[in-house]
């Protein structure tokens, strides 16, 4: 039987819930096969058989010494973060978690009004848990869910020797994503906007009456400016020290670049022979979503179908989306890239 001292110490049981009710945490035994097997760390995906056990708050004990540096992939969906998420997770070097639930609960709470200083003391909790290392030696790389980045400022306030990439892909590219979901991408684009409508982020210029007016796709780029403007503004408060951007089209395209570029950034000590092997390795050669086989090429199959149905509306809400962000002076590209397009 495991104590629960060594399940709260130990890598081997994720943090997976947060009750705020019980000021409790659900502990998950995961090995580290089982999560590179996770598409996300959900209970879709997550085995039936695993142990959970609920466990105060005030009953955690960790060792602040054995706890890794902790850093942060930001998203705004449909832009290839589980592919980088799971690329970075290197035997040794870092370990990749990807879309831990517990900070899901968190943003539930911050939506229902929690104060900032009560949040910030189960967050700051949740982060220490995230960084129990399978390795001694290992950095921990969070990619968070999209909804996780109206965190993002106070993550990097509470952590501040942690860095953070905000990845995104470009408008046209989001667009195409969401439309070959068809309905469900659809209705996911107005519950993410309603999300951002509830962070407060949600870009102004609009009356209720004008956004009932929109079509999915115009809504789904009214979420992307306004993801948009929530990173500037955070690239402004933290530094371009801590903080790089980088588009899912320059990351396929470059992919040697990137991994190279983000190791640096991330201070992982990856020599050619890794980086080499990470390139060759499952996260370039298999869908993130099914482990199926997958490269540059099938996602532009993917959107070329969908321009065949699609591609009129998109490109006029492209056309449109940049007047919009003309009148309320949002820029289309984000400052601190880690790479430049022309690389």
């Amino acid at each position: 039987m495991t104590s629960t001292t060594e399940m709260t110490r130990s890598a081997e049981f994720l943090a997976h819930r947060y009750d705020e009710n019980s000021n409790a945490f659900q502990f998950v035994g995961l090995t580290r096969e089982q999560h590179r097997r996770c598409t996300f760390l959900t209970d879709e995906y997550i085995p039936g058989d695993s142990q959970r056990v609920m466990i105060g708050s005030d009953d955690i004990i960790m060792e602040p010494d054995a706890l890794a540096p902790i850093d942060f992939i930001f998203h705004s969906a449909f832009s290839c973060s589980t592919m980088l998420a799971r690329a970075l997770d290197i035997e040794g070097i870092s370990m990749g978690l990807k879309e831990p639930i517990v900070l899901n609960d968190l943003v539930g709470m911050k939506r229902r009004g929690i104060t900032s200083e009560e949040l910030g003391i189960v967050l700051d909790q949740s982060i220490d848990l995230l960084a129990r290392p399978f390795t001694g030696g290992e950095k921990i790389i969070a990619k968070p869910s999209n909804i996780v980045n109206c965190l993002a400022p106070s993550i990097l306030e509470i952590r501040p020797e942690s860095k953070a990439l905000f990845l995104h892909a470009p408008l046209k590219s989001f667009l195409r994503s969401l439309a070959a979901k068809k309905m469900w991408g659809r209705i996911w684009a107005r519950e993410n906007a309603i999300g951002i409508f509830d962070d407060g982020d949600l870009i102004g210029g609009f009356t209720s009456s004008d956004l009932l007016r929109l079509t999915d796709i115009q809504i789904a780029a009214v979420a992307w400016l306004s993801e948009h403007a929530r990173f500037a503004n955070i690239i402004d408060r933290f530094g371009s020290d801590r903080v790089k951007t980088l588009d899912s089209d320059t990351f396929l395209n470059n992919k040697h670049d990137t991994i190279a570029r983000l190791a640096s950034f991330f201070d992982l000590e990856l020599n050619s022979h890794r980086l080499a092997e990470v390139l060759a390795g499952p996260a370039f050669t298999q869908h993130s979503k099914d482990f199926s086989k997958f490269d540059t090429t099938a996602r532009l199959d993917q959107h070329s179908n969908v321009d065949d149905s699609n591609g009129e509306e998109i490109d006029m809400v492209v056309q449109w989306s940049a007047a919009v962000a003309e009148s309320q002076n949002i820029s289309l590209e984000l400052p601190s890239p880690l790479l430049s397009s022309q690389e």
